[in-house]
């Protein structure tokens, strides 16, 4: 299997992470993407991830920081939860820097990288006939890849639109805002992230089944009561709308054919995050493409692996992502009540993970038994 080569279709940051991970075991990798640089559309999606999470990703983000975040505003109805966390906890990234970065890492490690260079399903389906290829599709939500060799659909996406406004009014330039229950974010919510003390980020999400466009709820969101305020006279800059998969794809891998990240559904449901655990199943892929040019192993195993790594964590989303999204906003307000009463904010202020549900519930009941 000396002379197998993988061909990664879609040059995004999961994509570009595979390449580098692959190059760097001496595996012939080519990528292919369509648009016509690694920054083009790199800002639809929002940019805040976890302190934790990026140092696990195995890239040099530091280039790509924005601004840090100690804290979260969690808002329902007239209620709000805070968290204040005493050090760094998340950062806010340029996405076009971060995915440009990524480029670098990928070709300095010996990747060969192809722009305005689309595969289409007749030539994916001819690659994948020769058995020395293996196609790997991290080309998004609406993969070309999963549609040209029939893998099982995602059943519901999240529609986002997200805006920067210049000369906002940020309450706090370290702490990020979630809006809950939003009449205009159906089986999602709206959020502020701040940039500075005086740029800001607004976005919404709705599910795909509401049958309304993002555009439209996102200018419903920023005329909506304290929204509004955040924005008043500043000035908006670009807008952009992106789709994000809510739920992984039943299977990710047929024969010589696999997909990862957002292609695959490895995203995290309760925040619509992908690179975090899709850079983390990018290694999975890697290694077991590593052990089948090597041993022979079965490239099947990335199934069993990934799921078994980082499944039980993505159920967790899943789960509370339905849980809160099926609340009416009054139930959610009086929920957010009864939870700053048992302690919730100081819980999360010191153990949250935005990442890991399950390492926050192992700490909440060691926290119930010791304490």
């Amino acid at each position: 299997m000396a002379d197998t080569r993988v061909v990664v279709v879609g040059a995004g940051v999961i994509g570009l992470i595979l390449a580098k991970e692959l190059a760097l075991r001496g595996i012939a990798t080519n990528v292919y993407d369509g648009k016509r640089s690694v920054e083009e559309g790199a800002d639809k999606a929002s940019g805040i991830l976890s302190k934790t999470g990026l140092g696990r990703i195995g890239i040099d983000y530091r280039s790509a920081i924005v601004n840090e975040l100690d804290g979260a505003v969690l808002h329902a109805g007239n209620e709000s939860l805070r968290v204040k966390a005493s050090s760094v906890q998340a950062y806010v990234l340029d996405r076009g820097r971060l995915a440009k970065r990524c480029l670098e890492e990928a070709e300095r490690a010996g990747a060969e990288i192809a722009f305005e260079r689309r595969l289409g399903a007749e030539e994916l389906r001819k690659l994948a006939n020769d058995n020395s290829n293996i196609i790997v599709g991290a080309d998004g939500a609406v993969s070309g890849v999963a549609a040209a060799f029939g893998f099982p659909p995602i059943k519901e996406y999240v529609l986002t639109y997200k805006a920067e406004y210049s000369g906002a009014s940020a309450e706090d330039s370290h702490s990020v805002e979630l809006f809950f229950a939003n009449k205009h974010a159906r089986r999602f919510f709206g959020w502020s992230a701040p940039y500075s003390s005086s740029m800001v980020e607004l976005g919404i999400g709705t599910s795909s089944t509401a049958k309304r466009s993002s555009a439209s709820a996102f200018t419903d969101f920023i005329n909506d009561g304290n929204v509004r305020d955040v924005v008043e006279g500043a000035e908006r800059m670009a807008g952009h709308a992106s789709i994000i998969p809510l739920g992984s794809r039943r299977i990710t891998i047929k024969g010589n054919v696999m997909l990862v990240g957002d292609a695959a559904g490895q995203v995290k449901a309760t925040t619509g995050g992908g690179i975090i655990f899709g850079a983390a199943c990018a290694r999975i892929a890697a290694d077991v493409i590593s052990a089948h040019i090597e041993h022979g192993t079965a490239l099947a195993s990335y199934e069993k692996m990934w799921r078994r790594q980082y499944g039980m964590d993505l159920k967790l989303h899943a789960a509370l992502h339905n849980y809160y999204s099926s609340m009416s906003p009054r139930s959610l307000a009086l929920l957010m009540k009864m939870s700053k009463l048992f302690g919730a904010e100081q819980f999360f202020s010191r153990y949250g993970d935005m990442d890991s549900p399950s390492t926050m519930l192992k700490r909440f009941v060691l926290r119930g038994l010791t304490g």
